[in-house]
């Protein structure tokens, strides 16, 4: 079959409109469809190369198969079939019956004889350089002449334009495509904003950051949105990077009031030839951990110094008065060793406090073990009963005898329990009452320590189990302690999966208790 010249000139005027087409399947596609329909060919492919010609981009077939086939078929066409013979000799190549050339490669013998008999395949160049090969199929032989093949070497030079804008757009998006991959990825809050810095991208930590969704957001200055969206931060960042931009520094630390995070903001410019493309990435690092672990690590050190200091400063005064009774030959003052040991004491109790809320903010991994929780309460009351014995303080117990066993951490949860038994004989007057409970019930296992000493003033419960916080009123400034325990209680038991409460009126005493999940 010939091909008239109308057909000719029309095919070509259609591949020729193609540049308006960005799109490059599209692009490979309507270049198959079209050069098909004109010479009569029952099918085509289409293999195209990267811009550096050396690793296949596309492999454009009519016939459906799956990734792995498709990879092989590409692969073994293009190492010895028809398709890898143009493209090493980089001319076009027509076969007049597939049964007697040898560069045509048979995958399937029985069902290619029916397939393909004749053939015909043709190079793609852009500006020179081969970047793919074109292949034409017909089920009878002799069906291609060599006019087919001028009029597909003729598409192929008009479309060579079509394919290197659509390559180049294909590159683009592609590039975009992993700029986002890798800006979505990325825990930073990062913002490209323009000269007047105004929003030209941000990453989904930078718009949670900001409170609004991309298309809310692009082309705003951030004074503006911050107006816009009652960001007060927003329009600090604004302040601190328009200074270090005039003081041509890239790096500053703010602060998000509302949020309570501390960030260190690192800016680096966008110098483009053109002014329209300049600008900065701004990237925001949370440094509020850390800046936490400091005020901690300064607060702990603070406390230590603070409360050794004075224990120590007793210690020294009773060792000085016992010296001097024994150079004068005088037993010492049973009392003075009394009271040294209750020093030491509180000094080994803050120790040891500082100690747990530093493991605590280390967040060590819990041991997950199977035990009996009448185990637990008996081995934490057993350290305690000698203090409620000391302080004349009756105790009342109402536990489950056979609870359900939990898992968890045995010696974490020990420490809970002795938390809540030390604050409450602490805060309870001596002769007064403790009443301890626990029972399992449906999928929970619950612990409270009910006291009737002091209580807690109703405007400070809120703060109650806040670290280092400890409730002030007159009855109770004879109290030591440094207001980590029931912080730890509360981290512990959350840890575990469950809740810490209380209840507590001033002058009647307080109930402090916690929940856990029984863990099948």
């Amino acid at each position: 079959m010939e091909v008239s010249d109308r057909s000719h000139v029309e095919m070509l005027v259609q591949i020729a409109r193609l540049l308006a087409t960005l799109d490059l399947d599209d692009v490979l596609w309507q270049t198959i469809d079209l050069t098909t329909r004109t010479v009569g060919a029952a099918r085509g492919t289409f293999f195209l190369l990267d811009e550096q010609g050396e690793t296949l981009q596309r492999f454009i077939s009519a016939q459906e198969y799956d990734a792995e086939t498709r990879q092989i078929v590409s692969r073994r066409v293009l190492e010895q079939g028809l398709a890898g013979w143009v493209m090493f000799h980089g001319q076009s190549a027509l076969i007049e019956d597939t049964l007697t050339d040898a560069r045509w490669v048979v995958l399937d013998a029985e069902k290619e004889r029916e397939r393909v008999r004749s053939a015909l395949c043709v190079p793609f160049f852009v500006e020179g350089e081969l970047r793919g090969v074109i292949t034409l199929e017909h089920p009878q032989p002799n069906h291609f002449t060599q006019a087919h093949l001028r009029l597909v070497e003729a598409a192929a030079n008009q479309a060579a334009a079509s394919l290197r804008n659509a390559q180049l757009f294909d590159r683009v998006q592609g590039q975009q495509r992993q700029l986002q991959a890798v800006l979505d990825s990325v825990s930073e809050s990062l913002l490209v904003l323009d000269t007047l810095l105004c929003v030209r991208l941000a990453n989904p930590a930078a718009l949670t950051l900001i409170g609004a969704q991309l298309p809310d957001v692009l082309g705003f200055n951030l004074e503006s949105l911050a107006e816009r969206l009652g960001n007060p931060f927003l329009a600090q960042l604004a302040q601190k990077l328009t200074v270090a931009l005039q003081e041509n520094t890239n790096r500053f630390e703010a602060r998000d009031e509302r949020a309570k995070r501390d960030f260190v903001v690192n800016v680096a410019r966008i110098d483009a030839r053109r002014a329209a493309e300049s600008g900065y990435v701004v990237a925001l690092s949370d440094v509020s951990s850390l800046k936490d672990l400091t005020r901690l690590k300064t607060h702990m050190i603070q406390m230590a110094s603070h409360d050794l200091k004075n224990p120590i400063g007793v210690l020294r005064n009773y060792l000085d008065v016992i010296y001097t009774d024994v150079q004068s030959g005088t037993m010492p003052d049973l009392l003075f060793l009394e009271n040294m040991r209750k020093v030491l004491e509180r000094m080994e109790s803050l120790v040891v406090n500082l100690l747990n809320i530093q493991r605590a903010e280390e967040a060590e991994p819990l041991r997950r073990e199977e035990f009996n929780p009448n185990d637990l309460i008996a081995v934490a009351l057993e350290d305690m009963l000698p203090v409620f014995h000391a302080r004349q303080q009756q105790l009342t117990q109402n536990i489950q005898p056979n609870l359900r066993p939990l898992k968890g951490d045995f010696e974490r949860l020990r420490e809970v329990i002795k938390n809540l038994l030390d604050n409450a004989s602490k805060y309870t007057p001596e002769g007064g009452s403790i009443v301890i409970s626990a029972y399992s019930e449906e999928e929970r296992f619950t612990f409270s320590v009910k006291d009737n000493g002091y209580g807690i003033p109703a405007d400070q419960q809120a703060s109650i189990f806040q670290p280092y916080f400890r409730a002030k009123q007159a009855a109770t400034q004879h109290i030591s302690g440094t207001g980590v325990g029931l912080s730890l209680v509360k981290e512990v038991v959350e840890r575990h999966g469950g809740q810490v409460w209380f209840i507590s009126k001033e002058g009647q005493g307080s109930t402090f208790g916690f929940w856990l999940p029984i863990l099948n």
